[in-house]
């Protein structure tokens, strides 16, 4: 009857770090995101425009495809990840699983994030990118983990019954094109450069959903009740892309927006220190079409009967219009909710670089100035080193911390007449986000 946008999020975000323009750079990731005075040619798109214009640029730059993708949990590790798979659990090991999650209204959150650049380019102090970031997490209540861990011996006297409570999902797609332009100025004390970034973006899908109501027991019968609902962007049956500009016009953009971002670089003169500051979306909406936006209500009941049989209902309601979401209280205030941070996050980015020879080092701040879709800490600070080994071997590493999750990064490639190849990887540890990013990538630069 249709195709829902949830398969389209599935496609786009097969599970880095989450942003409205994909960050195109594994140097970055690997550098611990300390890179607003780093950036060089294509990558300065997505992380400072205002470097287009800097001391050292490159003449021409071309970003062939990148791509990020962040994993992990609110609960779990990869430590966790690697000890428990494929081995079967004893109790003890389950007892470690449950007692992670924390108290009983507390929930395992499993996210993946994808970026994917296809292709950039710089001339001089101009730039151009793109780039599609998917974005999806599900949450499942600990009671319904201590089930599936435990089976429904856990909890079989009378009364005693399992539940889903706080079981949820949500997720979201778009594409970004941006194009870059600066201007340096002479100044005193070194060169001063300006930068503006125009970001054009289109939403492909924003969908959420959530349990209601729930319970499972078995004493002195077998019982389920389960309830929930879900608002998606809508896609007809008949919608069948097939190449990237079906999904940039017409029914592949339910969403649509744009962002400025403004940046500037002191290069100070007679030393090799570089001063950046950027403000990320300074200006920018983002809107959703109402009427794309399909809601679905069902409730579920399975009861055993006196005669040991199973009867099993289904109530569901669907609401495809406007107009009939406008008129149900209920839908409406859920997709209300899931509309109110619809947009992307305004960010204050800062960072400090230092440059001899084949060492670079890079310290940085961020700032987040208003929440969004992207899951922007609230802020975070970083610091990364670069050594080229016989010129043509980067070894890099970083660390950053929004104060609740530690970042540790590294990464490595190739550089040489002007090919950059570049591998990283990033793992995240504490107790909000732990999890793991990865990032590769190709570009031309000289």
């Amino acid at each position: 009857m249709r195709r829902t946008s949830l398969v389209l999020a599935g496609l786009l975000a097969p599970a880095a770090l989450s942003a409205q323009l994909p960050d195109p750079s594994p140097r970055a990731l690997a550098m611990g995101g300390a890179y607003t005075s780093l950036a060089r040619g294509y990558e300065t798109v997505a992380w400072n425009p205002a470097m287009l214009s800097a001391n050292g640029r490159p003449g021409l730059s071309i970003g062939l495809p990148h791509l990020s993708l962040e994993v992990g949990s609110n609960t779990y590790n990869w430590g966790d990840f690697k000890k428990n798979a494929n081995h079967l659990l004893s109790d003890t090991d389950k007892q470690y699983l449950l007692d992670q999650i924390g108290l009983d209204d507390s929930v395992l959150t499993v996210r993946g994030i994808t970026g994917i650049s296809p292709f950039g380019i710089s001339i001089g102090p101009f730039a151009f990118a793109a780039g599609t970031t998917g974005d999806f997490d599900f949450s499942v209540g600990r009671d319904a983990v201590e089930l599936a861990l435990y089976g429904n011996a856990a909890r079989s006297g009378p009364s005693e019954f399992f539940t889903a409570r706080g079981s949820r999902a949500r997720g979201w797609a778009a594409t970004t094109v941006a194009g870059s332009v600066a201007h340096s100025f002479s100044l005193p004390a070194g060169r001063l450069s300006l930068g503006v970034t125009y970001k054009k973006v289109i939403g492909h899908a924003l969908a959420r959903a959530a349990e209601t109501s729930s319970s499972f027991g078995v004493n002195p019968a077998f019982t389920v009740n389960a309830a929930g609902h879900a608002i998606y962007t809508n896609y007809a049956s008949d919608f069948d892309p097939q190449g990237p500009g079906d999904l940039l016009s017409g029914e592949g953009t339910p969403g649509s927006g744009y962002g400025v971002d403004v940046g500037g670089v002191l290069q100070l003169g007679g030393s090799r220190l570089t001063l950046s500051a950027v403000l990320v979306n300074a200006v920018g909406s983002m809107t959703w079409d109402a009427s794309r936006f399909a809601y679905e209500r069902a409730t579920f009941q399975v009861v055993q009967t006196a005669g040991g049989g199973v009867q099993d209902t289904l109530i569901r309601t669907t609401l495809q219009t406007e107009a009939e979401i406008n008129a149900d209280p209920i839908a409406r205030a859920f997709r209300d909710s899931l509309l109110e941070d619809a947009s992307f996050a305004r960010l204050l980015r800062v960072g400090i670089a230092y440059r001899r020879g084949m060492l670079s080092l890079a310290a940085g701040g961020q700032l987040r100035l208003s929440e969004g879709l992207d899951r922007q800490p609230q802020r975070q600070i970083s610091g990364g080193a670069e050594y080229r080994l016989l010129h043509v071997l980067p070894l890099r590493a970083g660390v950053a911390t929004d104060f609740k999750s530690l970042i540790l990064s590294g990464g490595t490639g190739i550089q040489f007449l002007g090919v950059n190849i570049d591998l990283s990887a990033a793992s995240i540890s504490g107790s909000e986000r732990p999890g793991v990013v990865f990032g590769v990538g190709m570009g031309l630069i000289w």
